[in-house]
């Protein structure tokens, strides 16, 4: 895992496009969904708090989370992975400083876990350590090391720690959990995904002309054969943005979303689904996600049904690219 980045909500940098013309040989972005999250306090160890709306973190607190690969493409490899963004949102900052993120090396249950029985991680010292924003905003940290270790190794998968950093020990946050129904901001891994193209074969030298006698000029050799054009290998990587939509969709009812891009970039791939918890999925059915019939190159369509008796929370994305090819960050 390599140091983490602020971000903006609703724009991310990804890599590696095979080719702007044709998303469906390019990146893929998409999210790992969360399992479980928690927190465990010292201060009361046998006290379970999976059902709170924040993860603490600090005075006494470390935080927990966990989240399901089973849901990425069949036979996908980790060499085939990109990026992979662990997002956080910064509900609270009781004390300014920072946190240190730490794999977690054994099981535990979001309704069980607590102080007593919490799982063992990596340790102190043994993780990235990420400065505190402001609260208000998302923090992102990169974690594509770890869940290709995971992607080799699923039966290794049992999540992440969020403790105070050793060198900030009197650090408090409050982070969202996926609990906290009121702002929809839970945590997220975003993952990029590639296809791995081959490189073109080089093409056959062409046969060596004759040579004209000395002396007086002699004839012209002949020309060799021309060689083969090789195929095209993979395109170089590529600045991507990531619009990101959240929001509700009405009981009963019907809606189409319009995700645009940015000015001068252009659609090159996207998605919808949502954002509902403890199996509300069912409810919201999607009838329609791809480029809009009007505008097919700027704007991404989300055409959704809420078939509950309540709201339900619908999430789209739009993968834009600019037109020409440019060098990654």
């Amino acid at each position: 895992m390599s140091a983490a980045l602020n971000v903006k909500p609703l724009l991310r940098r990804a890599f590696t496009l095979l080719t702007l013309a044709t998303a469906a040989t390019g990146a893929q972005a998409l999210d790992a969904p969360l399992a479980a999250d928690a927190h465990v306090s010292g201060l009361q160890p046998a006290l379970n708090f999976g059902a709170l709306p924040t993860l603490n973190v600090g005075a006494g607190s470390s935080a927990l989370l966990r989240f399901d690969l089973a849901t990425l493409p069949p036979a996908v490899t980790a060499a085939k992975l990109v990026k992979a963004n662990l997002l956080l949102w910064v509900n609270r900052v009781g004390t300014p400083g920072a946190v240190e993120l730490q794999s977690v090396l054994s099981a535990w249950t979001e309704s069980a876990v607590n102080a007593s029985n919490a799982p063992l991680t990596s340790g102190a010292g043994s993780g990235v350590v990420v400065p505190l924003p402001a609260a208000g905003q998302f923090v992102a940290i990169d974690v594509t090391a770890q869940v290709k270790a995971w992607i080799n190794n699923p039966s290794s998968n049992f999540g992440l720690a969020l403790t105070p950093a050793l060198q900030a020990p009197a650090t408090v946050v409050f982070f969202d959990s996926k609990e906290n129904t009121a702002t929809a901001r839970v945590a997220r891994l975003d993952l990029i995904l590639a296809d791995q193209g081959t490189m073109g074969l080089t093409g056959a030298t062409g046969a060596t002309g004759a040579t004209g006698a000395p002396g007086a000029k002699g004839t012209t050799g002949a020309t060799g054969a021309t060689g083969t054009t090789g195929a095209t290998g993979p395109a170089g990587p590529v600045n991507l943005h990531y619009v990101r939509y959240v929001g509700d969709v009405p009981a009963l009812s019907p809606v189409s979303v319009q995700i645009p891009c940015p000015y001068t970039l252009y659609v090159v791939g996207g998605g919808c689904g949502h954002r509902d918890v403890n199996g509300a999925a069912a409810f919201l059915m999607v009838n329609y996600s791809g480029p809009d019939a009007q505008s097919p190159s700027t704007k991404w369509i989300c055409t959704v049904n809420n078939t509950a008796l309540t709201s339900r929370v619908l999430m789209g994305y739009a993968i834009c690219a600019g037109a020409s090819s440019v060098t990654g960050p």
